[in-house]
């Protein structure tokens, strides 16, 4: 069996990874980052950035970036060298409608799905911080036909702890886009709900005690804002094919809470700003709504400064960031600080 692994960012590394270790020597990587790819040929991994060298490829999983209209995907499979009988799995969080797309793509290169090739729709799932890989937890699997549910099934089943399988692949598609739109509805009302808690002069963390006390109901925590990757992107897949008063909102809640936190700065001051990853516990600044309030900050006359305790000032002098090792209450008199889940004066 000869698999490779379309895409090598976050996620598809993490499958690659995970797909390496259950099938040693039987599996390769391609991106068309040559730097990162360099990177991990170092390391000792088996990468390439030439789908020419990717042939009887048994089983395709892709996981690359999506892009706003799906276009990174289609690139990825403009190059791919796809054999008869190969399973073609789309792990990438998917724009509803676009595994019709692929369909009528691969259809026109002269592919029967469930005869020539089999493809399926296992959209990936990974808290980082949480899970280990991208196969610690249940994955949703859609298909067009039942035999690439049947091949899909034989592959994953050993893979995750429960494989559900749906009939309609649109399913598949929208369950990721929903999982993600729902978390940024819920962080959009946590948001909404400190403002007023501050207001109010209550306290929030004292609110979200209260409130998580019942055994099924969670209030989140808030941070700069709605930041990653997914949840934005994510929101903006579902806007457009579910217009919704509520989404809408959920939007613009989320802008204008971070507009309120430069607001309350104003212009030149000294500012220390208390966590720059993208999430708590996660060393990325990459799509990080920190990373956009201190540029923000800066554009409008003010001095900031940033500590994370996952990154060494070194690290944050390299990304182009002014930092502090060591300070205590007396050097910030006069200083504006903000931590990531106190974000408000």
């Amino acid at each position: 069996m000869k698999i490779a692994v379309v895409g090598l960012g976050n996620i598809g590394f993490n499958l690659f990874s995970y797909i390496n270790k259950k099938y040693p020597n039987s599996v390769v990587g391609v991106d068309i980052d040559a730097d990162r790819v360099n990177d991990l040929r170092s390391q000792g991994y088996r990468v390439t950035t030439d789908y020419r060298a990717l042939t009887g490829i048994d089983i395709w999983l892709l996981a690359p970036s999506t892009g706003d209209q799906g276009e990174n995907l289609f690139a990825a499979l403009g190059e791919m060298i796809i054999c008869p009988g190969a399973l073609i799995s789309i792990e990438s969080t998917l724009p509803p409608g676009t595994m019709e797309l692929v369909r009528k793509y691969l259809e026109g290169k002269g592919y029967r799905c469930g005869h020539d090739v089999y493809l399926i729709h296992v959209p990936h799932r990974v808290m980082f911080g949480v899970d280990e890989t991208v196969c610690d937890t249940p994955r949703v699997m859609g298909a067009f036909t039942q035999a690439c549910r049947d091949k899909g099934r034989q592959f994953y089943e050993p893979l995750v702890p429960q494989l559900v399988e749906v009939e309609d692949v649109r399913i598949a598609e929208l369950s990721k886009v929903v999982e993600n739109v729902k978390r940024y509805v819920d962080v959009a009302f946590a948001q909404e709900l400190y403002q007023y808690c501050k207001d109010q002069g209550m306290d929030f963390a004292e609110l979200r005690k209260a409130v998580n006390s019942k055994s099924n109901v969670e209030l989140l925590g808030t941070d700069w804002g709605i930041g990653g990757e997914c949840l934005p992107k994510d929101m903006r897949f579902l806007r457009k094919v579910c217009p919704s008063p509520l989404l809408e909102g959920a939007a613009t809640a989320d802008q204008e809470y971070r507009d309120r936190i430069l607001q309350q700065v104003g212009t030149h001051q000294n500012v220390l700003i208390k966590g720059l990853s993208y999430k708590a516990g996660v060393k990325d600044l990459k799509h990080s709504r920190g990373v956009d309030l201190v540029r923000a900050l800066e554009e409008a006359g003010n001095t900031v400064w940033v500590v994370d305790p996952l990154f060494t000032p070194e690290e944050l002098e390299a990304a182009g960031f002014k930092t502090v090792e060591k300070f205590d209450e007396a050097d910030l008199q006069g200083w504006i600080v903000l931590e990531r889940e106190k974000a408000l004066k």
